[in-house]
């Protein structure tokens, strides 16, 4: 028979990190986005996650973002800095790898330039 559990992936930004004697505790936090009237993109909310695991070994030094597979353990309900209510989802980690940052588009075009055909000369002695 099937065990009775619920699975989840999550891709968040990493918020605090404490170690502790029988493991580590993470908060990570993702965006909730809806698009608007306008047709554009805008973040509206963010759902809250309280990780535990006994996975150590990961180097999370300087990491904004990670990858987090585990298990939905429980919710947890908190009175914000303003007064309203928070939720957080705790999640069982067994596995947590650092995300590498993307290198947006015009840091690409610093390292690698654009040329447009016809612009400059035809170098012959290109081995390709």
């Amino acid at each position: 028979m099937a065990r009775n559990e619920a699975l989840v992936t999550i891709v968040g930004w990493l918020n605090n990190v404490s170690d502790f004697d029988w493991g580590r505790a993470l908060k990570v936090s993702t965006d909730v986005r809806k698009q608007n009237a306008a047709g554009e993109w805008e973040t509206v909310d963010k759902t809250l996650f309280d990780v535990t695991t006994d996975l150590r070994d990961v180097n999370l030094e300087g990491v904004r973002q990670v990858e987090i597979e585990g298990r939905i353990t429980g919710t947890n309900v908190f009175q914000k800095r303003d007064g309203t209510t928070g939720f957080t989802i705790k999640v069982r980690a067994n596995h947590i790898a650092p995300v590498a940052e993307k290198i947006n588009h015009a840091a690409v075009h610093e390292v690698w330039p654009t040329v447009n055909p016809g612009e400059g000369k035809i170098e012959e002695s290109a081995p390709f």
